[in-house]
């Protein structure tokens, strides 16, 4: 049985977004996605959220 977490293309974008915002230059931008990210890894599972990472990684990668 295939135990690859899933996700939908908007929450890997909504993730993607929250990513971003965790570098931002303003803090309190920064601040916000600390907590944003913390309730959304809560909601959908460290699991799925590392996988969402590392597709997003490996997209960053390939178009470096």
């Amino acid at each position: 049985m295939d135990r690859t977490p899933h996700y939908t293309p908007a929450l890997l974008k909504r993730f993607d977004r929250l990513t971003e915002k965790l570098s931002s230059r303003d803090q309190l931008r920064r601040i916000e996605a600390r907590l944003e990210i913390k309730a959304f890894v809560e909601t959908h599972g460290k699991e799925g959220c590392d996988a969402m990472f590392e597709a997003l990684r490996a997209r960053n990668v390939k178009n470096a």
